[in-house]
């Protein structure tokens, strides 16, 4: 995916930015950068501090928190969504299963896109309240 058309192809499928306008998401096509991780590559590490988000464009990632594991994610999925809302230490660990192509975006881009399209804010909401009521990031003891 070396061309900005074809980020624009394949962002158009992820569920988040469906029914963006077209000058929007060709801003996210020219923001991304495409990165790839070796089976094994840790992409990112809980406790670490986050910046960006990662779309899954091939492969297949392990998510585990406190070392257990919480998802297996593939094509089309997301993960680092809580690094774009606020600058905060990462709450999982990402581990490449396969050979991974991920496109990433930068909180500071993705603050600009908001900006112009706050109901993307309110879909990104959704998507973290749906991970943390399946996954609560606190384990009660009593």
């Amino acid at each position: 995916m070396p061309e900005t058309t074809a980020y624009l192809e394949y962002l158009r499928k992820v569920p988040i930015f469906k029914g963006l306008p077209p000058r929007e998401l060709e801003f996210i096509s020219r923001s991304v950068k495409e990165r790839t991780y070796e089976p094994g590559t840790v992409i990112v590490k809980q406790g670490d501090p986050g910046v960006g988000f990662f779309m899954i464009a091939e492969g297949r990632v392990e998510v585990t928190h406190d070392g257990h594991k919480i998802r297996e994610m593939g094509p089309d999925e997301f993960f680092g969504e809580m690094a774009l809302m606020e600058e905060r230490i990462r709450t999982a660990t990402v581990t490449a299963k396969a050979r991974v192509r991920c496109l990433q975006l930068v909180r500071w881009d993705f603050r600009a896109l908001l900006k112009e399209n706050p109901e993307l804010a309110v879909r990104m909401l959704e998507v973290v309240v749906a991970r943390l009521r399946e996954h609560p990031l606190t384990h009660d003891t009593e």
